[in-house]
């Protein structure tokens, strides 16, 4: 088994920019996996009274057809549902702050939300003496995947709030940031993206220019600017002239 000095993790995106995260452990994925349970039975419960309510007054048998319906739906959809509709996080993976995300840091899709979570039988097995596999397979995992997280390709991360260093790893040009228009039409995403461009210290100055020269034509031409020459000053100073926010707009 290899030791980890700790859980944090660097993820490449596709854009060939970096983040850290830290994965999460077996102790407080079990912690989280126990509170959906108490909600999937409190959910279970309420709903098998309001079943009841309505097959008093229905047909014979509706009633336990129903709740057999419903406990299959809770079983094996539960987590699949929730996951779907928040980005990767069940009810209690939202309590623990965790989500369940690909390797690359972009978040699943139904897909690997079916698959990860069918599998969820051959992490517990139908023996309580079983409920123990899933945590040592993943004490053996480096990213502490359980089996249905190795099969869909799924990790899952800690979300903390992270300060960012506020000095940069590249100097902005004073005169190429005066030349720059004086609002500027960017977004959230183009301000986190800009950061994480000029503020990641390990990226060589070849993948640095090689990524600089796709990205800057784009804002070059939002910001109706020629082509700089310079792409990787340029946008050095486009981040720091967003950091006035009087001067940016959303789009």
């Amino acid at each position: 088994m290899s030791v980890l000095i700790d859980t944090v993790r660097e993820i490449d995106t596709p854009e060939h920019l970096a983040f850290k995260a830290r994965i999460a452990g077996p102790s407080r994925r079990l912690l989280a996996w126990l509170l959906d349970l108490v909600i999937q039975f409190v959910i279970g419960f309420a709903l098998l009274m309001v079943i009841a309510a309505v097959s008093s007054v229905g047909p014979s048998g509706l009633g336990q057809g129903l709740s057999l319906f419903l406990i299959f739906i809770l079983q094996w959809f539960y987590f699949t549902i929730a996951e779907t509709v928040t980005g990767g996080r069940s009810l209690g993976k939202i309590a623990f702050k965790l989500r369940v995300v690909r390797p690359n840091g972009l978040p699943i899709t139904w897909r690997e939300s079916i698959l990860r979570n069918f599998l969820r039988a051959a992490d517990h097995g139908i023996s309580p003496t079983l409920l123990l596999f899933g945590p040592i397979v993943m004490m053996f995992n480096k990213s502490f995947q359980r089996l249905g997280d190795i099969a869909a390709g799924t990790i899952v991360v800690v979300e903390e709030s992270v300060r960012v260093k506020n000095t940069p790893s590249l100097e902005a040009d004073p005169e190429l940031v005066a030349s720059l228009p004086g609002l500027l039409p960017l977004d959230q995403d183009d301000l986190e993206a800009l950061e994480l461009f000029v503020s990641r210290e390990r990226m060589s100055d070849a993948r640095r220019d090689e990524l600089a020269a796709i990205v800057a034509p784009h804002y070059a031409k939002r910001l109706s600017v020629p082509k700089p020459k310079d792409p990787t000053k340029f946008l050095a100073a486009l981040w720091a002239r967003a950091q006035d926010p009087t001067r940016r707009i959303g789009v």
